[in-house]
């Protein structure tokens, strides 16, 4: 083939592969907004949602500790969306869409124009990632600020001698932070950065007045979110009391009924983090097909990883992923996958730029192309399963049906009964001695109970199971819903 020829084949190329790249990224972002939740599925949206209209931590609108960045994203989305679920899920669109320019600018650094809009693609058309973000939830907000704070790290690592450029990482830290504090542990990446900065300073004084400065500005721009959440709370001792009694009780199930996950073997949890959460639902959105191509690019990706020496950034990058990792593991609730968000996209980002940042490069750009196509089917997928009722809508629906006068003792669905205003009467309730002390006050109505409850019951010791019968159970998708994707109703019957 002649030069000119081959250099003509390379320009289609090129131009083929960023026009289907930016098609696909216009059409996850068009997806977004027409399958954006407008209704709660859980308790924790139910929190988010009321917070919208009142802000009020002790009334758990939302829970501690508060998520005021996300809450004011969403207040100011939902002066012009009226519906607050909506509101959310748009503001989660606007951060993540922002995020394109983060992730080019990194990818700038490793491949050309062509490849690093292919790889923006692959990150934006992941499946739970998408999942994630139509709903009224923080994490993906957070993501995306992540992605910022990522970039700004970077940045100052290769500003090898300017030292302002830390204040940048340190803001977007702070921001990170009021979105959701569980993404702590990426905090390294600062701490790390200003360790770099050591070699710029000839005398150790030098280094320890820069150090206490900077730290000190860290810790006044986490003040601004902290001390205005103290405020709306009615004072700082207020606020550290609602801290304390909600830590107290966030790592412990209700009235100790149940079996908390963090109680199950070591095996078991990293079993679900890695296999489950990380590979089958975060990188893979539960599609074969992406799951094979993704581990080839992984495995290829940490093969060749082996070989190179990483620069400072590299070895931050790789940190914050581990420590990460370990929270998630041992800190996080390891039946919600939503837990383990950053995990996925930044493994499969940094294989992409590894395993497209090297010979034979067509044959693998064909393999990726073809991997951004199964996320873009299985995104549209998923988000068309996402118009359709969870479990917990279908068991209101079906409840509301009932002509009888009824009662139907609960655990988390109740939350989002009280949120639809539902027409019958409903509880939560945590133990077995409470439930039959509240047994005569509803003599004349049929009692229901929902097979969480029953499960508490039993672990218990209670012999629920002599006294009740199966009605029916409600599915939807484990994806939108881990915990309670199956609903089964019981009818109490003595």
């Amino acid at each position: 083939m002649k030069d000119r020829d081959r250099h003509e084949m390379n320009q289609f190329l090129k131009g083929t592969v960023i026009s289907l790249s930016l098609v696909c990224i216009v059409l996850i972002v068009w997806w977004r907004t027409v399958y954006a939740l407008d209704v709660p599925r859980s308790w924790d949206q139910v929190d988010f949602l009321l917070a919208l209209s009142r802000f009020d931590l002790f009334a758990m609108q939302p829970h501690f500790p508060g998520y005021p960045y996300f809450i004011l994203g969403g207040m100011l989305v939902n002066s012009w969306v009226e519906n607050p679920s909506i509101a959310l899920s748009y503001f989660n669109s606007i951060l993540l869409f922002s995020a394109i320019y983060p992730l080019y600018s990194i990818s700038r650094s490793v491949l050309s124009k062509s490849l690093s809009v292919l790889t923006v693609a692959v990150i934006q058309s992941m499946v739970f990632m998408n999942v994630m973000t139509i709903q009224p939830m923080s994490e993906v907000s957070a993501v995306s600020v992540l992605w910022w704070y990522i970039w700004s790290l970077k940045v100052a690592f290769q500003k090898r001698n300017s030292l302002s450029i830390v204040i940048l990482p340190s803001l977007l830290l702070s921001v990170l932070f009021g979105i959701r504090l569980s993404y702590l542990p990426f905090g390294i990446g600062l701490l790390l950065l200003l360790i770099e900065k050591k070699r710029l300073f000839s005398y150790k004084k030098g280094y320890t007045v820069f150090l206490g400065s900077q730290l000190t500005l860290a810790i006044l721009f986490q003040l601004i979110w902290v001390m205005g959440l103290a405020a709306s709370e009615g004072g700082v001792a207020a606020f550290l009391q609602l801290a304390l009694g909600f830590s107290a009780g966030h790592f412990q199930e209700w009235g100790g009924t149940a079996v908390s996950s963090a109680s199950s073997p070591i095996w078991e949890r990293v079993f679900q983090l890695i296999v489950y959460n990380i590979g089958w639902t975060g990188l893979s959105g539960h599609s074969v097909l992406a799951l094979l191509l993704i581990s080839m690019i992984v495995a290829y990706a940490v093969f060749r990883g082996f070989r190179r020496q990483g620069s400072w950034f590299d070895w931050t990058y790789f940190f914050m992923f581990v420590c990460y990792f370990f929270w998630a593991l041992f800190a996080q609730n390891i039946d919600k996958p939503r837990h383990i968000l950053p995990l996925p996209g930044m493994l499969l980002f940094v294989c992409l730029l590894s395993f497209m940042g090297c010979r034979k490069v067509y044959l693998k750009v064909g393999l990726v192309m073809i991997l951004l196509l199964s996320q873009m089917v299985g995104t549209y997928n998923m988000l068309v399963e996402g118009d359709k009722p969870a479990a917990v809508h279908k068991l209101i629906g079906y409840l509301s049906d009932i002509e009888e006068p009824l009662m139907v003792y609960t655990w988390e669905e109740t939350r989002v009964m009280e949120y639809t205003n539902v027409s019958f009467n409903h509880d939560r309730v945590y133990t077995y001695a409470t439930f039959l002390s509240q047994l005569p006050y509803y003599e004349d109505r049929r009692v229901f109970l929902t097979g969480e409850v029953v499960n508490g019951f039993s672990v218990q010791g209670a012999p629920i199971h002599d006294s009740i019968q199966k009605v029916k159970p409600f599915y939807s998708n484990q994806m939108y819903d881990p915990v309670y994707h199956k609903i089964v109703l019981y009818e109490y019957k003595p």
